[in-house]
Parts: C-alpha cells; structure tokens; sequence
C-alpha cells in the first residue's frame, strides 16, 4: 500500500511506506506473502499509465496496521500537521497533510476497502507542491493475493 503513495507523487519523503499492509483489527486479517497491485487513474487530471506491481507483505506487516501507521509518524517527524487513521469495518482510511508549501508540502487521503483475506481495493488522492511546482494524483488499485510466497525479500 506504501508504494500506492509514491506512486501518487509522493517521492522520497514517504518511501518508509513500503511495508503497508493494512488489515482492519478485527474484521479482516490478510494473507501474508506475494501481492499484486494494478493501479489507475489520472495525474494532473491526465490519463496515467497502468502500473502494475508485486510485493511482499509479511506476517508481521499483516498484524498491525495502526503500529505501521506509527511508524511513518516517527519517519515524517514533527513537519506534519495532520496524520489520521480511521478503521471502520472493512474499511480504513489515512489522511496526512506534511511539510511547508514554501518547501515541500505534501497531503495525501487514502481509503482501503479488504473485500476478502487476498483481495482489497482502494483510492489514494494527493496533492504534492516541490519548488513550486504541483502535482495532482488521484489512482484506484487492486490488490489481490498470488502465493504465500515471495519472489523477492520483503
């Protein structure tokens, strides 16, 4: 789910998200090991290009969402002026606004739906502003399970 992030025009700052993976406490528990995750949507308000990707999810990383959740907080550091987690049933959403729009600011809303065990859909929308210059992102994915194993190391 991290990549999700970067691949929203999140960049450098917010690559410590690669271990996402978000099961809601009590409802959902996802199956560690090979995902496969099809983003879509625009940047910029322009057709982006499919991007289809795999990677690994621990059984650690399965466990706890909300620990993940604050370990970005500790990454980010005190440039952020928002980091929310809401869980819902199967659902959970992040919303974080971080930086300064003098520098970099950077806010980002993300919503999570686990449809099963290997399979959860989500939007991620943000909006990035470096050395002036805007960058919109607003994709949909599709994650869904391949193996209990991976290919490569988480």
């Amino acid at each position: 789910m991290a990549k999700h992030l970067a691949a929203a025009g999140i960049g450098v700052a917010l690559a410590a998200l690669c271990v996402f993976a978000w099961p809601a406490r009590a409802a959902i528990q996802l199956e560690p090991g090979e995902w496969q995750d099809t983003e879509t949507g625009t940047e910029n308000d322009q057709p982006a290009k499919t991007d289809v990707t795999t990677d690994c999810m621990t059984a650690q990383d399965a466990k706890d969402p909300v620990k993940a959740l604050t370990k970005l907080k500790d990454t980010a550091g005190q440039q952020c002026k928002t980091m929310n987690v809401h869980e819902s049933g199967n659902t959970l959403s992040f919303d974080m606004e971080c930086g300064d729009a003098k520098t970099m600011l950077i806010a980002v809303s993300m919503t999570m739906t686990f449809l099963n065990p290997r399979h959860y859909t989500g939007v991620v929308k943000s909006n990035v502003t470096f050395a002036g210059k805007k960058m919109t992102t607003d994709k949909q994915i599709d994650s869904k399970w391949l193996s209990a194993t991976c290919k490569k190391k988480p």
